[in-house]
């Protein structure tokens, strides 16, 4: 928002990419595929963070599924070899993305500033 705010107060053009530019998945595609990566990323989250706000049950395999097509994508820019992304039943396995379980909230980790005054040495 900075960046955006400085260049329309000085007139000059506004910035081009924000923070999802410096993702790991595009910093690894090349200078032209950036945009693109950058926009593929974009839709993916997008569809990844509905899904986990508006699901009954939590599934992290969407999440898996949607990074494996992010990488794909990634791939097929490159012109590397494509493959077909995930779906979990087709029986590719995805081995090198695998989803850490949750972890409960613990409440008796929390920190609370105590309601003691120090008390003045007089």
């Amino acid at each position: 928002e900075k960046a955006l705010f400085r260049a329309l107060k000085t007139k000059h053009d506004t910035p081009k990419y924000g923070l999802l530019f410096h993702a790991s998945v595009v910093g690894q595609s090349a200078p032209k595929n950036k945009g693109k990566m950058s926009r593929v990323l974009a839709a993916k989250t997008s569809l990844v963070a509905r899904i986990d706000a508006l699901a009954d049950v939590p599934d992290l395999n969407i999440g898996l599924e949607y990074r494996a097509k992010v990488d794909q994508r990634l791939r097929q820019l490159e012109g590397a070899a494509t493959h077909k992304a995930s779906k979990g039943s087709n029986g590719q396995n995805l081995s090198k993305l695998e989803a850490a379980t949750p972890k409960s909230y613990n409440s008796a980790t929390d920190s609370t500033l105590g309601s003691e005054k120090k008390e003045k040495k007089e």
